[in-house]
């Protein structure tokens, strides 16, 4: 297979050096520009188009273009940017030369335009044109767009776009899905450069680490082209950093907050940008922008078990005891639930830099680089009522009940770095383009500790009744029937604790070229790409955490310990908090008085062992593509091959039939495959604002890291006997395989005016060995006598997905009066899928993270110095894991049924004022409605987590030097 790639790849490019023209000796002139509006503002995705050759071009984000080959003579250059009048002029060039214009857009007539100097506008128009003169089917959203709502981060940015949802973490999104599929089958780069994930043992790109102030644009590109990395059966989101634009900057940003949940917490947020561009001819720009911002987060969690019982359930109980299977005795309730108290104090800050410089009118060098530092700490505070057996109904438990305490001391640190150089160079009728880069991202433990509180044996927490209150069953109650007060702190003892100072950093080394020649065949301007690109790169995780036994519980109980806080109007009253406890003053006990605790050799063992890993991975990459217009048509064909090699270490153990660990062995594997990659787009210019596309494209996607592990992993939710309280192991598997995908759309663009886009377009995914967390129920293991729920990648035999989307964006300027502000956009996306060939089971599941609706909705008001902007978004349901098999008790939407997302949907608005010498007020609301967040198995009466962040309130003020 490695042969015939190579030798195919050779043979495609000698037949593209071969297609050099006969007369190449003929000196042929280039043309070079620089795009801007009335204000001098640089227009990004103006199509640049020399009449009659057909040649086209589009300005960059430096507002810059350059066409190439061109014979020496008289032409028109036509330029088109929507929102602006067309610009025409006749150029004459010389043979040999380098001609440079600078074409100044004006605005359109008033019934044709708006003001598209202005900042919202502008963002909107830039957007479109650069969706508009795309060879690929993307989406764009802009910086004063991003900025426009209160997008804490990028994921929450980019979840706003058509087919997008998210998965969020602690009020904020963080993982991007896109068409129906999960995280890791979408790629994540930054200026083009791919970019390790944080996080251990994944791939996709933790995007809550990235604050939103940091970047210029985000794109979200649906289809994929040879010379793009084929990782994205999603698809790929490219996140640009800012460059200087034409005119010097200084804008400065800041705001406050106020979140009334757990007696308040506060958020503030700080950004800054300085860029300019020197010499005479400003050849040399040079950037550099930063934020700050700091977000309180209390979050109310409560997370049931749902539970099986064979215990009759009476009529007398009705409804309250779930839905019955007539034929069977068996019944859905709770064995136990958690009541969670969570406090973060999430702090990001990161700098993006960059300069350039145009070597003269046809070639430029360039640095960019980007580095962004999140520290999650958080902090849990856990008390769980258990139900050991049931007696009279399933909502009726016997007087064994107990309950459990935990404390969590959270202190992840997350950073991405990405330092990229690169260059374009334009030669009389082709261009050289190259870029070398290191990125690095990292996740650091700083003592992320736990601890478990147990009563004595001879306790009353050790003998409470309690009945399962289900009257609402998306907040069912453990409600004590014989006295007992099970928040009573004497009656708990600590256990044990663990610190944790894990380390997993990512590196990656990346070069890559391409050779682009310019031709002309029949008369049809053309363009011939090949190009490379190789990645190493280096992974690891490096787990130290060690677990500590306390050697007399009974002098270390609950009550010793200072409370951290007290919470107020927890739930909404609806449950009462856990005790919020000082974690440090644990530890201080222990750095006072070692002694007083033992290591648990075997849990550490289990902790260190579990997370372990060492991997390389190699990618080379070639391709070949070739672009050409036939009027109307313009057709974009190419293939791309793609090695990989993956070397991977991992420690594993062992253990013999009783439960004892032997020793740890290692395992090495080492394998190389190659994918051939082909894809073709094809645009038919129906109308003058009308476009029809069509495109299909193969991805893939690689098994994550940690998956490639054969490591096992063993998380003790409690050491409560009885009843499983949610024991969970992760078992790794080397022989995954990657993921491909066939991928077909089909979509239609109608330009509006004065400055709109309407598309609508359908896609279809064929996937094959898709990746899937298969989740098993009561999995036991030797030496411990509960049972475990166990998570392990698999490669399902296929699946597909497909779906219909749609978008609408319009501003009303032709509307009389005040009417003139208004302003839309909004987006659905439908989608459908099954999956075939997973184990245990004869039905064809959805994919993970599938939701069949995901809509946005964006009313916005801009009249004189007010912009009001609203944003609603939601997200549809969809699987976060397999976990039911064929004849679960209660089926498919039973307390046994697969693990969902509960759907999202967030409403956010913003509205802003403008003063006088660049300045404006910005008043926010994040999370107006208080949406819910969490998981349910098969149904949603049957939740597994809900919990609530309130709303956040903002006010500030932003200052930009060009406003003025």
């Amino acid at each position: 297979m490695r042969n015939s790639a190579f030798v195919a790849f050779v043979f495609l490019l000698l037949s593209a050096l071969a297609l050099a023209p006969a007369n190449a000796q003929e000196r042929r002139a280039i043309i070079t520009g620089l795009v801007t509006d009335p204000a001098h503002a640089i227009l990004q995705g103006a199509s640049v188009e020399l009449q009659p050759t057909g040649k086209k071009a589009v300005t960059d984000n430096t507002g810059q273009f350059s066409i190439s080959d061109v014979p020496a003579g008289t032409y028109t250059l036509a330029i088109s940017f929507v929102g602006m009048a067309p610009y025409i002029k006749e150029i004459t060039v010389a043979g040999g030369q380098v001609t440079h214009v600078e074409p100044e857009m004006q605005v359109a007539s008033a019934s044709e335009s708006v003001t598209v100097t202005a900042e919202q506008s502008l963002a909107e128009a830039e957007a479109i044109n650069r969706e508009r003169t795309a060879e690929n089917i993307v989406q764009v959203m802009t910086a004063d767009t991003i900025t426009s709502l209160p997008n804490a981060n990028v994921a929450d940015a980019i979840g706003r776009l058509p087919g997008v949802s998210l998965e969020r973490d602690e009020g904020e999104g963080k993982y991007v899905q896109i068409r129906g599929t999960q995280p890791y089958y979408n790629n994540v780069t930054i200026d083009g450069v791919n970019v390790p994930a944080p996080e251990s043992g994944v791939r996709q790109i933790k995007l809550d680490t990235i604050g939103s102030d940091l970047v210029e644009s985000v794109e979200v590109n649906k289809t994929l082209l040879a010379n793009m990395d084929a990782d994205g059966i999603g698809g790929s989101v490219n996140i640009r950093t800012k460059t200087a634009g034409d005119q010097p900057l200084i804008s400065l940003s800041g705001l406050g907050g106020y979140t009334p949940i757990q007696n308040g917490r506060t958020m503030d947020q700080f950004g800054g940008t300085i860029s300019k561009r020197f010499g005479k001819d400003k050849r040399l720009g040079i950037l550099f922008g930063g934020s700050y911002d700091y977000n309180g987060r209390g979050i109310d969690d409560l997370e049931p078990a749902p539970y099986v019982t064979n215990v009759p359930c009476p009529t007398s109980a009705g409804n309250s005891c779930g839905s019955p299977d007539n034929t069977s005795p068996l019944y859905g309730t709770y064995g136990t639930e958690d009541i969670r108290l969570y406090t973060y104090d999430r702090t990001r800050y990161g700098f993006s830099g960059a300069v350039d410089y145009r070597l003269g009118d046809n070639s430029s060098i360039f640095v960019r680089g980007l580095y962004s530092h999140f520290n999650n700490f958080g902090d849990k505070w856990v008390i769980t009522p258990t139900i050991n057996s049931f007696t009279t109904s399933p909502l009726q438990g016997g007087t064994d009940g107990g309950m459990s305490y935990s404390t969590d001391l959270r202190r992840p640190i997350d950073v991405i770095g990405s330092l990229v150089a690169g260059g374009q160079h334009n030669f009389q009728s082709s261009t050289i383009n190259w870029n070398i880069s290191i990125s690095r991202s990292a996740e650091d433990q700083h003592g992320y500790g736990g601890a478990q509180f147990l009563p004595p044996s001879d306790s009353s927490l050790n003998a409470v009744q309690f009945a399962v209150n289900r009257s609402d069953p998306y907040r069912p109650q453990f409600i004590v029937q014989n006295g007992v007060n099970i928040y009573d702190p004497t009656q708990y003892q600590l256990q044990q604790f663990d610190i944790d100072h894990s380390y997993s950093p990512q590196v990656n080394l990346q070069a890559g070229a391409d050779y682009t020649k310019q031709y002309n065949w029949n008369g049809h301007s053309g363009a011939l790409q090949i190009g490379g690109k190789i990645r190493n790169a280096h992974k690891f995780s490096n787990d130290d955490d060690i677990t500590y036994n306390a050697n007399t519980p009974a002098s270390l109980p609950l009550s010793m310990f200072p409370l951290q806080e007290t919470v107020t109007n927890y739930y909404n009253g609806t449950y009462r908090p856990p005790p919020a406890i000082k974690f440090n003053s644990i530890e201080s006990i222990y750095n006072s008085n070692p002694s007083a605790f033992t290591v648990d050799p075997i849990q550490t063992l289990v902790n260190n062992v579990g997370g372990d890993y060492d991997l390389v991975e190699r990618i080379g990459a070639g391709y070949i593509m070739n672009v050409i217009s036939f009027g109307r048509f313009r057709l974009n064909t190419g293939v791309r091959f793609e090695s990989t090699t993956e070397n991977v270490f991992a420690p594993v153990l062992s253990q013999d039939g009783q439960g004892n660990f032997l020793g740890i062995s290692t395992l090495t594997k080492n394998f190389t495959y190659v994918n051939v990659l082909p894809s073709a787009a094809l645009s038919i210019n129906l109308a003058s604002n009308s476009v029809l596309r069509l495109s299909y494209g193969r991805g893939i996607a690689r098994p994550q890291f940690g998956d490639l592990a054969p490591n096992l992993a063993l998380t003790i939710a409690s050491e409560t006997p009885g009843f499983n309280t949610g024991n969970t192991s992760s078992l790794g598997n080397p022989n995954l395989k990657a993921t491909f995908s066939n991928n077909y759309d089909v979509l239609f663009e109608q330009y509006l005016k004065p400055l709109g886009l309407f598309t609508t377009g359908f896609f279809y995914k064929d996937i094959r060995d898709p990746y899937a967390v298969y989740q098993t129920q009561n999995v036991m293991y030797p030496g411990f006598p509960e049972s475990f729920i166990q998570d392990q990648p698999i490669n399902a035999g296929s699946a597909y997905v497909w779906g219909w989307e749609i978008a609408y964006q319009q501003r009303f300027s032709f509307l009389p009066g005040v009417l003139a502000g208004l302003g839309f956009s909004g987006n659905y996306a439908w989608t459908t899928s099954a999956t075939f060939g997973l184990p245990g089971r004869s039905d064809h599941p959805p994919l993970m993270r599938q939701a069949p609706n995901n809509w946005n909705l964006g009313p916005t008001y801009a009249r004189g110095k007010l912009t009001v902007t609203m944003g609603l978004t939601y997200n549809g349901a969809s699987i976060y894991a397999y976990q039911y098999q064929d004849g679960a008790p209660l089926g498919l939407t039973g307390p046994l049924g697969d693990n969902y997302l509960y759907s999202h949907l967030q409403v956010d608005a913003q509205g802003s004022y403008r003063l006088p010498k660049g300045f404006k007020v910005i008043v926010s609301g994040e999370n107006l409605t208080n949406e819910v967040f969490g998981f349910y198995n098969g149904s949603g009466i049957w939740p597994v987590q809900r919990e609530y962040y309130n709303r956040t309130i903002a006010a500030g003020i932003r200052w930009n030097s060009l406003e003025r």
